[in-house]
């Protein structure tokens, strides 16, 4: 997974995954986490994108178009990674998918990257933005979850878009690395994985049957995504983050 917004052919979330396919939880379960049904059977890609809170991102920048995911938190406020919104963005769109399959590019008014964002020997610290959209969306919102944090071993789900399919994908993962700044995991081979094209869409738990999120898709170091990579995320419940996110979008919803 690159350290950048993916270009049109970008890796599907599901794409990334591989080895025991046993040792995953079912389709069901996987979409289900976030009140979807599976689009494939057996597979980890989610139809309904329409009743979604992981919303594709359009980004045109001075050197092309690219791709990011993110996080609904408002009805009008996307919750995605910094390095989406590099110098140079002109325009944003985020999905909006209708109930018989057609989509609509719904601009941006305005985006924020949080100040204090920086690129660091490891990582992207501070990898957090958020953008405002001119009209809201009718997609369910997802909560920041701020009352339990995360801790080693803890299972967590990852969302995401890509190219060239643009299908939403949920995968699953146990967490190996928790910090201040960050949390992440080595990829084994095994269970799921992030890549291209899910940069700025969430890592969450689930808490009493509702999707809260604690982290944003960040960075890998294998640039197929593959075992091996270490995949961080912008934690978004250490105090920097969850301070811009507050001032950002103070309306949201915090468990």
């Amino acid at each position: 997974m690159a350290t950048v917004a993916a270009a049109a052919a970008a890796v599907l979330l599901a794409a990334c995954g591989g080895g025991d396919d046993a040792s995953l939880p079912s389709a069901e379960s996987m979409c289900g986490s976030m009140g979807l049904q599976p689009k494939v059977l057996n597979g980890a890609n989610c139809g309904t994108p329409e009743r979604s809170s992981v919303i594709l991102l359009n980004v045109s920048t001075s050197s092309g178009t690219a791709v990011c995911s993110g996080t609904l938190i408002t009805p009008t406020k996307i919750l995605t990674a910094a390095h989406c919104l590099p110098g140079g963005t002109r325009r944003v769109l985020a999905g909006l998918w209708r109930g018989d399959g057609t989509v609509v590019g719904v601009p941006a008014s305005r985006w924020a990257v949080h100040p204090q964002y920086q690129r660091s020997t490891n990582a992207l610290l501070n990898d957090a933005a958020v953008i405002v959209l001119q009209q809201a969306l009718p997609n369910p919102t997802m909560p920041v979850l701020v009352s339990q944090p995360s801790s080693p071993g803890q299972p967590i789900y990852v969302a995401g878009w890509g190219a060239p399919g643009f299908d939403l994908a949920v995968g699953f993962a146990t967490l190996t690395t928790v910090n201040e700044t960050s949390i992440g995991y080595t990829y084994s081979g095994e269970l799921s994985n992030t890549c291209s094209g899910d940069s700025g869409g969430p890592a969450y738990r689930t808490v009493g049957g509702q999707p809260a999120l604690i982290g944003i898709t960040s960075s890998g170091t294998v640039v197929d995504c593959g075992k091996g990579d270490g995949s961080l995320f912008t934690n978004a419940q250490g105090p920097s983050v969850i301070n811009f996110i507050r001032a950002q979008a103070p309306e949201a919803a915090y468990l």
